[in-house]
């Protein structure tokens, strides 16, 4: 009996804040047409060294009873459908498919340098939403080998400088930013959900990325950080500087982590520390107004 004929991969690759990202895929899927907010992220050169590879597998996922360690089933994006474990060789996460017989299957490596997704029989129309996400989730464990912080905020760029709007969802960081928009000239919108952040030899970076949550803003944009400001809703306008350790503390919960992996969570707080000793962090107590605009504009950009 003959072995089934070995399938036959292409690869697709992507550059997000300076990493290189390649899909190892069969020749004929159209990852390309599943990856829309990708488009403005495509690099040809493949002579550049790979950062992390994620490759897409059509073959059965190796399901087991003994899937791992579960970390945790809550997920905003997914609800019941998620699950991640953890086991000795790396990490698994699942999702159950629309129609609710079979996993989206994703086996990733302690360090998630290297993924390998397997793609149920029944593909549907979630087939861009799951691998999207996936991809985000790895590259934000990843990244972190990179000087590398994928953070939750929405960034505005004044100017051809950064400024990140941290805080818990529902706070206002979209809100925020459409007043810099509507109100702060020389402003546009940079990200509205998942950038990244990273230490070159020119200093902090704050960078699009293919994830921006239900903005559909997808620039392959590098600026200069300029300051991260973490919002609070309150009756009156109050802007107020973090210094040391309240800095590391405002922006520590918009970082995006997993705790179950010491070496990459360690490397996340060193990274922070290392960026907060450069960029500087305000707090801003605010109403929705153009007042509170004002008020954080004038902090950041006390010259203009």
């Amino acid at each position: 009996m003959e072995a089934p004929a070995a399938t036959t991969l292409s690869q697709t690759r992507y550059r997000i804040a300076e990493l290189i990202l390649a899909f190892d895929h069969p020749v004929d899927y159209p990852l390309k047409d599943f990856l829309t907010s990708f488009r403005d992220f495509q690099y040809q050169d493949l002579k550049a060294k790979t950062d992390i590879r994620i490759t897409i597998s059509l073959a059965k996922a190796p399901i087991s009873e003994d899937m791992g360690l579960l970390r945790t089933d809550e997920s905003i994006a997914w609800g019941n459908r998620f699950r991640f474990y953890e086991r000795e060789d790396g990490f698994v996460t699942t999702i159950v498919n629309e129609q609710g017989d079979e996993l989206w299957y994703l086996h990733s490596e302690r360090n998630f340098k290297h993924s390998t997704l397997y793609v149920p029989c029944s593909s549907t129309e979630e087939q861009g939403a799951v691998i999207t996400w996936m991809a985000m989730m790895i590259f934000g464990q990843a990244s972190l080998l990179h000087n590398t912080i994928m953070i939750h905020a929405s960034v505005v760029n004044h100017d051809g400088k950064g400024v990140a709007f941290l805080g818990k969802s529902g706070t206002g960081k979209s809100t925020h930013s459409r007043l810099w928009l509507h109100h702060i000239p020389a402003s546009i919108l940079l990200n509205d959900d998942n950038p990244a952040v990273r230490i070159t030899q020119e200093g902090v970076s704050i960078y699009g990325t293919p994830w921006s949550g239900k903005t559909p803003c997808y620039k392959n944009e590098k600026l200069p950080l300029q300051g991260f400001v973490r919002l609070q809703q309150a009756p009156a306008n109050e802007f107020e500087w973090q210094t040391g350790l309240k800095g590391f503390i405002a922006v520590l919960p918009s970082c995006t982590s997993i705790r179950w992996n010491k070496e990459l969570f360690s490397n996340m707080n060193t990274i922070l520390e290392n960026i907060i000793a450069q960029v500087p962090v305000g707090y801003l107590k605010c109403l929705p107004d153009a007042a509170a605009a004002a008020l954080c504009h004038s902090a950041l950009f006390p010259n203009e």
